[in-house]
């Protein structure tokens, strides 16, 4: 069981050498909530290409995947008594993956955000060759939510395109102009994670007084070339974006100036819930600091959840911050680096 645990929480955690000042040392996963792990498979390795982390029990990274039924990671998702099953999609070089987690034996209610409504989210996945993936996305069932269908001019000469996942995940594929280097032989080259917001102010003071970013807000404006992705017309939008503190690692909100948005509503468990994982120095404190910016434990008895994993014990919570963004604080393992200093 303890291996199984450490797998589920320390997948995509890769710990600076050098620790920032604040609470936030890391990033780890984007983690999505699914209705069928199977059907999620199908699309993130056998349509995006996508590597997969090899989970316990399973025979191959895209073979069957077994239920797991230690107790600690349902109380962490609030979901007590549920089974549950993981997949780890892969991006080299970067510290963030996309998990997909699908619970059983519990009460779920899928939810489907459209692209502007509070609460939406999409990983954004760069790439090499952007032709090659759309060809296995012509001949999928994959839904295209790009206006046209096809790519579109994004900047400077770079071009995406925004596709929908078969939870109503959004995942937008970029290919940029000149391609960056890397040292990797992979069609991925970066990830970065967009959510939508009702109240950029709202999100920003909680990303910065509990979490420690610094975050860049411009001012409202028409974004044609983001409307033409997205799908969208006629709304303007206002970008704020920032990143991860001790990483390179992006992540931008985006709120849509329109009439013509609902919010979210979702629980744990529940298919098309998104959970952003960060790595902290000291999770009591970081949910203490979460707490008075008003954002409240989600997990199973609102507290932090302690989740043995063989010779390291893992303390996290997953919290709900604004517009149904479950952000998870795990407490990061120290680098060896750290503890010779002490």
């Amino acid at each position: 069981m303890f291996k199984l645990l450490a797998f589920f929480l320390t997948i995509g955690i890769v710990p600076a050498q050098i620790l920032p000042a604040g609470d936030v040392v890391g990033v780890g996963n984007f983690i999505h909530v699914v209705s069928n792990l199977d059907k999620s498979l199908e699309f993130y390795h056998d349509v995006l290409g996508m590597d997969l982390q090899r989970a316990p029990g399973a025979q191959a990274p895209a073979g069957p995947r077994p239920f797991l039924s230690a107790p600690e990671v349902p109380r962490l998702y609030n979901a007590v008594g549920a089974q549950y099953r993981v997949l780890s999609a892969l991006v080299p070089e970067s510290p963030m993956r996309a998990e997909l987690v699908e619970f059983k034996d519990v009460d779920r209610k899928p939810v489907r955000p459209r692209v502007q409504d509070p609460g939406a989210s999409i990983l954004v996945l760069t790439v090499r060759d952007l032709a090659t993936i759309m060809a296995r996305v012509k001949k999928s069932t994959t839904t295209v939510i790009t206006r046209g269908g096809g790519a579109v001019p994004v900047d400077n000469g770079s071009q995406a395109i925004l596709l929908s996942d078969p939870d109503g995940f959004f995942v937008e594929l970029v290919q940029r102009n000149p391609t960056p280097a890397t040292k990797a032989d992979s069609p991925f080259v970066d990830v970065s994670f967009t959510f939508v917001v009702s109240d950029t102010n709202r999100m920003a003071q909680v990303f910065k007084d509990a979490l420690g970013f610094q975050p860049r807000t411009g001012a409202v404006a028409t974004d044609k070339p983001l409307e033409r992705l997205l799908g969208v017309r006629g709304m303007q939008v206002r970008r704020t974006a920032a990143t991860v503190p001790g990483t390179s690692f992006r992540v931008e909100f985006l709120e849509f100036q329109s009439a013509d948005r609902k919010l979210v509503h979702s629980r744990l468990q529940d298919p098309g819930s998104a959970v952003l994982r960060l790595l902290v120095r000291d999770v009591d404190a970081t949910v203490k600091k979460l707490d008075s910016s008003g954002v409240k434990v989600a997990s199973a008895g609102g507290g932090v959840i302690t989740l043995p994993g063989g010779n390291t014990t893992l303390r996290a919570a997953i919290t709900s911050a604004p517009d149904n963004l479950f952000v998870q604080v795990l407490q990061a393992p120290t680098p060896p680096a750290q503890q010779l200093q002490k």
